[in-house]
């Protein structure tokens, strides 16, 4: 909507995302329509913009028609809309109880609400939803309305509601709708839907007045959110100041020096994180005098795209630069050591910036799903190459219908069977290295996790390692360092841990929460020391690796 010559305004509802507030705070709907009042008054105020046209994707379209008369909209764009807010809470409640839980979760479904992707939809906050019903509106939402609706839904009623209030109402298919919400790649791809959009909003379109909009814009002062206990403001760094992220820092300085936290994408998610726990981190942290960024990588979240990359991939040995990137940020902010921490990919990154940067003075890894990095793949590609432990295939070899599978090269078993032999040929290519290493002192394998590990012992880095219990990446874990990663757990430096009732992205509340005391930990163990591991005073020799010596029938270094 921008590039057709739009000034465009997106926000996170109070409670969500960057904004203030908690999903369990009391009176969202009101707050969320408010927000969407906020937002059109500050629209109008920066951009000096006559007219304003709210644009809405399922719940967001209901709420936009439900706040469109009190904003004054000329125009209205609703995306699979939700008719009611009934119609939502039932199609919530049905993906919630649907959904894979972990064993020892809590039921998706119960007294406190529903839970559903890491967010939490609270009783009060239901019943407020269902007083929502577009179809009993007695005055039209805005002059012009266009509905793009998924062929099962349910807007055409809406649409001649809204026809019968006065409204100039277009309805077209939504066809994009399912691949949309499906993953977040697909979500990169050119969308019909949001084209069709712009192209409709095109002709309320005033000359000039658009193109003013950015200059006035870009004379506003530098933001700044004020939540209890933090300051937040919005970076640009990097090359081209392409790179997108939040520095949270504590709301009184603190004469105590610990290491800044850089809080780095998980998967493919934005900088918020999965159920927004990068925000609750950051805010969390900043209550104990420690300074964090929760940052996107390139091609993902707010951060630029990659010159000759498509958007949404994990796993690209360039996010090292990105993180690095970060951590100079840090350092313009006064931060010069940092605790990098990381979910899924964003662990392999972590893990890669820590050993090219002496300013990262310690991990925090989660499910890391690899430990190294490449040209960059897809979550789906990530989740389809994932091989869980071989103890976990083991047993089902005794059964019948696995060796059908794998007589009638099931397409399941093949890529099991494929993902072992290629761990098997990769363990012996690592002790291959590991013992041209021994011999003449060079040649460890790049994909040498011990090496790697021990490495940032040696320079004195703290790690620590955290697994849900059951996880897929167990697997990656034990071809890297043996069963329940034996010879990791015998490594100085080096902290493991198992989250029972978590998932993969910790979408679960207890393990969020969990983990942050987990990290918590990690950080008093560090404590002020970071600075000494940054002037190369830690223990071990300050450059990491050129003193690295491994006893391999015990995974330590003679040291």
């Amino acid at each position: 909507m921008a590039a057709a010559g739009s000034p465009v305004l997106r926000f996170d509802y109070p409670g969500t995302g960057n904004s203030v507030g908690e999903e369990g705070d009391p009176s969202r709907l009101d707050a969320w329509l408010g927000g969407i009042r906020a937002a059109a008054a500050h629209l109008r105020a920066v951009t000096g913009v006559a007219e304003v046209a709210l644009v809405g994707l399922r719940l967001g379209a209901l709420l936009a028609a439900a706040a469109s008369r009190d904003v004054r909209a000329d125009a209205l764009v609703l995306l699979s809309p939700f008719p009611s807010g009934r119609a939502f809470l039932q199609e919530l409640r049905a993906m919630a109880l649907l959904a894979a839980r972990p064993a020892d979760a809590p039921p998706a479904v119960g007294p406190e609400g529903i839970d559903s992707a890491g967010f939490r939809l609270t009783p009060e906050t239901a019943e407020a939803l269902r007083g929502l019903d577009l179809a009993r509106m007695m005055e039209a939402p805005a002059r012009r309305v266009l509905i793009l609706d998924r062929p099962e839904g349910r807007a055409a009623a809406l649409a001649e509601r809204f026809r019968a209030l006065g409204a100039d109402v277009e309805e077209a298919s939504f066809p994009d709708h399912v691949r949309l919400m499906s993953s977040v790649q697909h979500a990169a791809l050119d969308c019909s839907a949001f084209a069709r959009a712009a192209a409709w909003l095109a002709p309320d379109l005033v000359p000039g007045v658009a193109r003013a909009g950015p200059g006035r814009t870009m004379e506003a002062s530098a933001p700044r959110l004020r939540v209890p206990d933090a300051v937040e403001r919005p970076l640009r760094f990097g090359p081209d100041t392409g790179l997108f992220g939040i520095l949270c820092e504590p709301a009184t300085a603190t004469a105590i020096e610990s290491p800044a936290v850089l809080l780095l994408n998980s998967g493919a998610t934005p900088h918020t994180g999965t159920g927004r726990m990068s925000v609750r981190l950051a805010r969390r942290l900043a209550a104990r005098g420690i300074a964090s960024l929760r940052m996107d990588l390139g091609g993902l979240g707010d951060s630029a795209s990659k010159p000759g990359r498509r958007d949404g991939l994990i796993y690209c040995r360039d996010m090292v630069e990105d993180a690095q990137a970060g951590l100079d940020a840090l350092a313009a902010a006064g931060h010069g050591a940092a605790v990098a921490v990381g979910l899924c990919a964003g662990a392999a990154v972590a893990l890669r910036v820590a050993l090219a940067d002496p300013r990262v003075a310690g991990l925090a890894l989660v499910n890391p799903g690899r430990f190294v990095l490449g040209d960059g793949v897809t979550q789906e590609e990530a989740i389809g190459s994932a091989v869980k432990p071989a103890t976990a295939y083991l047993p089902r070899l005794t059964e019948p219908a696995v060796w059908r599978a794998i007589l009638r090269q099931d397409r399941k078993a093949s890529r099991v069977a494929r993902g072992l032999s290629e761990r098997a040929a990769r363990r012996l290519r690592i002790g291959a290295g590991r013992l041209r290493a021994g011999l003449t002192g060079r040649g460890y394998a790049h994909d040498d996790v011990l090496h790697a590990f021990q490495a940032l012992c040696d320079r004195g880095v703290r790690t620590l390692m955290v697994h849900s219990v059951g996880d897929v990446t167990l697997g990656e874990l034990e071809a890297q360092a043996g069963a329940d990663g034996g010879q990791l757990r015998r490594m100085g430096g080096l902290r493991m841990e198992r989250l029972a009732g978590a998932d993969h992205s910790l979408m679960e509340r207890a393990a969020r929460e969990r983990f942050a005391d987990l990290l918590d930990d990690l950080l008093d163990r560090i404590g002020t020391g970071a600075a000494d591991v940054l002037r190369g005073k830690g223990p071990g020799p300050p450059e990491g690796t050129g003193a690295f010596r491994v006893n391999h029938a015990t995974g330590n270094s003679p040291a």
